[in-house]
């Protein structure tokens, strides 16, 4: 896999968009923020926030962007994959992703293009790692993956509730009562689907938040750890550098070099 280019980008003054053009390599986004309507030929699609789009090298496509709130996405530019790296997703089209794992998703996104910003030793080696990873995770989710409709549904709806209050305290008593299931299902339901606990989930949310907040506000980074919900900076600077690789003042860094 060779990769051209990896981005966040974000509207100016509220307006984006892309003429009509050929891309001349694949093309993988999410979307953080806002929605866009892209058209490819006689075909509509609109992407929202919590979404994202794959279209292949050689498809003709244009995009504005809603105006509902300034849009702000990941991408990632590349080509000379193996058939079987895109097997779900090289059909001639494009392919809408509306993923579960949203949030790891963004934070793989954020991790990918900090990399690539950074270009420290082997960045090109590294980068194509998390962009095999986020491809894989896209491509299992289409599947469907190997659990029940109900199951996944139910972890889709704890994943939406940590989404929304993930800056208060997490109490598994006080999820499962929001799910009507008894604390122990939904913590091994959650696992199985997820890969992971529902605490581990919420630190993830927090921290992928945290970094949109590095590289977009002014915040300090005591002010940013205070508004996620941890009342310690020590416990938050841990957590940031076990999730992503080092601590948030590198994330500064890397935004803002002297």
């Amino acid at each position: 896999m060779e990769i051209y280019n990896i981005a966040f980008q974000q509207a100016v003054n509220g307006n984006w968009g892309v003429p009509e053009s050929t891309v001349k390599h694949h093309v993988l986004f999410l979307i953080v923020r806002g929605s866009a309507t892209y058209r490819f030929g006689d075909e509509t699609v609109r992407i929202r926030k919590g979404e994202g789009l794959f279209f292949p090298k050689g498809s003709l496509r244009s995009s504005v962007s809603d105006g509902e709130e300034p849009i702000q996405l990941y991408s990632a530019h590349f080509r000379d994959t193996l058939p079987e790296d895109l097997a779900l997703l090289q059909n001639g089209t494009f392919q809408l992703i509306r993923p579960l794992h949203y949030d790891y998703l963004k934070q793989r996104f954020s991790m990918l293009n900090e990399c690539w910003i950074g270009k420290m030793p082997y960045y090109e080696l590294i980068a194509r790692g998390i962009l095999s990873e986020i491809l894989g995770i896209v491509q299992r989710e289409l599947t469907g993956g190997a659990h029940s409709a109900s199951r996944r549904n139910l972890a889709h709806r704890i994943q939406q509730h940590i989404v929304q209050h993930y800056n208060k305290p997490l109490r598994i008593s006080e999820l499962a009562e929001t799910v009507n299931r008894s604390p122990t299902y939904v913590s091994t339901v959650f696992k199985e689907v997820t890969g992971r606990t529902p605490i581990e989930y919420m630190h993830e949310v927090r921290i992928s938040a945290a970094r949109e907040l590095l590289l977009t506000d002014n915040m300090t980074i005591g002010e940013i750890s205070e508004s996620l919900g941890y009342c310690d900076q020590t416990y938050f600077n841990y957590m940031y550098k076990k999730i992503v690789g080092h601590p948030p003042s590198h994330t500064l860094k890397i935004q803002n070099p002297l």
